[in-house]
């Protein structure tokens, strides 16, 4: 009997384990937060970046981060942050019964102290989960695994939480599981909130300020106390590092609105954006003259080169870079290319492109673009670029001499203009073109330090490009760094490795990559080969997952008429904010010396050939991260005493 009894026991005891924390209480719901650097799997309320098997023993599930971590304590959650910088946090509502939560209600509190109310309200969203049902291809050890992942972030705006303001019937009600979402066994209902601190010294002076953030379901309330610490420095308004996000006919193609809703969403991430498909009409007449037509491209696109689209004019206010142009900007000019795609201006293929008419032609659209620009365009806050897309990743030494060709006509022609050059170039070809160019877009298979340091003292303005885990060479396959399903601190990870290689700044393609399905299918880049090359003969297919994509459109989820940023769009703009920490540390250290040690702390030796079968390049300890940043204030803080 006592044997049974026991026996009993244990089954109670693992029957509780089993249910993952999960009581059934008289409590039915647990409000909770969590920092904005890991994920929840709305299901399971694992916490995904724990999953991720470079992580040393010991470390990924050590503590319950629902219950306690470093920005809650479990009663209450502490912000800190600089003027003219976001800073965020993530609440978590936790279904602890069988029953459907409905007429949910959410509601926070401007941030005050004593004396002052900031101005500028926190921002809510209700994080959309993706299901990823295969992992990325290439990835076996560094993903986390299939399941569902918070991804989109829908502004509360949409999310209906009054019965009263509802007329015939509900859209996107605020529900637990969610109405629209569709997660089986749905335990928690995840919100992002953002917190832009105003850049005026006068509107948010130094000291602590308290908002509380209160969910109300069936008349029971539930508050969690939130402190936010403004340190007596600022970010510039002016997203000075570039960092940029580049994608062929993505902008170009929309509509105006949403186009310009586009833009405004990543000036406030402080990423910029460049598509070089905006062609003005051209029209090259008999006798050889070019004449552009310049009125559609001006009334489309000045009002980004001057910073008035991100203006009250625009509807833009409270964030960043207002008022300021865009930091980077391709110019429309091409070249035939390798996939049989046209010029601009079109001169023809290769055999004929330098005929003294074709370059005739090519050098009045160079002038007149540059007569044209130079007015509109300060070249000292935006930077123009000439990618010419049909010499991308072009390995080969007919492609180079090209490169060599059009690098020399632009330094003649418009000086203001960058050249850059795209792809993993080895010494051999940097020997041919490094002259020529002023900018490379380096891929990271090929961002070998020791040889890169060699083109930054010529001069030559290096970006990091592509892919930031490297399993094997095949990864680098594609020409983006985003990945659902990859640790989320490579987003972040990729401007401090900037800093440590003295690397000018960091360029990723694809903006939104089938951002259309990317709500219900987060599989953004498919491809089936009937022969696979050589290099990547374990596989004859690709998927994967966010890859291009850190936005998702509006329309395709219902009440959601806006683009969505994603979570990994906002920890890019955390990791460009911590550039400008170390910048600032630097400029009033007068040297480096004390953010280099910082950032040795979290970054080892990513990219290049010492980097492939590793994924040790940069702690995934989101903890460590989080003190890095606190001692890297701190040092700035007693700095400006």
């Amino acid at each position: 009997m006592i044997r049974f009894a026991k026996l009993i026991l244990c089954l109670i005891v693992l029957t509780a384990l089993n249910c993952g924390n999960k009581t059934y209480g008289a409590d039915p719901w647990r409000l909770r937060a969590l920092p904005s650097s890991v994920r929840l799997d709305p299901v399971s309320n694992e916490i995904i970046e724990h999953r991720f098997k470079g992580v040393p023993a010991g470390q990924s599930g050590i503590n319950n981060l629902l219950d306690k971590n470093w920005i809650y304590d479990g009663n209450a959650v502490a912000l800190h942050g600089a003027r003219g910088e976001y800073v965020s946090f993530q609440l978590v509502l936790t279904n602890e019964s069988d029953a459907e939560l409905t007429g949910i209600k959410l509601a926070m509190t401007p941030f005050k102290n004593e004396n002052t109310e900031l101005n500028i309200q926190p921002e809510l969203f209700l994080e959309w989960s993706v299901n990823v049902q295969s992992t990325s291809t290439g990835y076996p050890k560094s993903t986390l695994g299939k399941g569902w992942y918070p991804d989109a972030l829908i502004p509360f705006k949409y999310i209906q939480t009054d019965s009263a303001s509802v007329h015939g019937r509900w859209v996107y009600p605020f529900t637990l599981p969610d109405f629209n979402n569709r997660i089986s066994n749905q335990r928690s209902q995840i919100i992002w909130v953002d917190q832009f601190i105003p850049l005026d010294a006068q509107k948010a002076r130094p000291g602590t300020y308290k908002s509380v953030i209160t969910a109300t379901i069936g008349g029971v309330s539930k508050q969690i106390p939130v402190s936010l610490t403004i340190w007596d420095f600022e970010l510039p308004n002016e997203n000075l590092f570039k960092a940029s996000l580049q994608h062929e006919g993505f902008l170009s193609r929309m509509d105006e609105k949403q186009e310009l809703a586009v833009y405004q969403l990543f000036k406030r991430n402080r990423i910029s954006l460049m598509d070089p498909t905006y062609d003005p009409e051209i029209q090259v007449l008999k006798n050889g003259k070019v004449e552009i037509q310049w009125d559609k491209f001006d009334k489309r696109l000045k009002k980004y080169l001057t910073g008035q689209a991100f203006t009250k004019a625009h509807g833009y206010s409270d964030g960043p870079g207002y008022g300021e142009p865009l930091e980077t900007f391709a110019l429309p000019f091409d070249v035939y290319g390798k996939h049989d795609t046209k010029g601009w201006p079109d001169t023809g293929k290769p055999a004929v492109e330098r005929n003294p008419s074709n370059l005739a032609i090519y050098t009045s659209s160079i002038r007149q673009v540059r007569q044209h620009l130079l007015p509109m365009v300060n070249p000292e806050k935006t930077e123009l670029m000439v990618y010419l897309n049909g010499l991308d990743e072009s390995y080969f030494p007919e492609a180079w001499s090209r490169m060599v060709f059009y690098g020399d006509l632009f330094k003649k022609e418009y000086p203001e203009a960058k050249f850059r050059v795209d792809g993993g170039y080895t010494k051999e070809a940097m020997d041919v073109i490094g002259k020529s160019i002023t900018d490379w877009a380096s891929h990271t298979i090929n961002y070998n330090i020791d040889e890169v340091k060699q083109y930054q003292q010529m001069g030559i303005k290096d970006w990091l490009y592509g892919p930031l885990l490297y399993e094997h060479k095949l990864n680098s396959w594609v020409g983006s760094s985003t990945f659902i399903d990859l640790p989320l601190i490579n987003d972040r990870a990729i401007s401090w490795s900037c800093w440590k290689y003295k690397t000018y700044s960091w360029i990723s393609w694809g903006v939104g990559a089938g951002w259309e399905r990317g709500w219900y299918d987060p599989e953004s880049w498919k491809d089936f080969y009937k022969e696979a090359s050589e290099a990547d003969a374990e596989f004859t297919y690709r998927t994967f997952n966010g890859n291009g994509s850190v936005i998702y459109k509006p329309g395709m989820v219902p009440n959601v008429s806006e683009p969505c940023p994603s979570i990994r769009l906002k920890t890019m703009r955390d990791g460009v904010q911590d550039y400008e920490y170390l910048r600032l540390l630097a400029k009033l250290d007068g040297n480096s010396k004390r953010a280099d040690a910082l950032v040795d702390q979290l970054i080892k030796e990513p990219f290049g050939d010492r980097s492939i079968g590793r994924l040790d390049v940069w702690s995934y300890d989101q903890e460590q991260w989080y003190k890095v940043r606190m001692e890297l204030a701190g040092l700035i803080s007693r700095s400006k005493k």
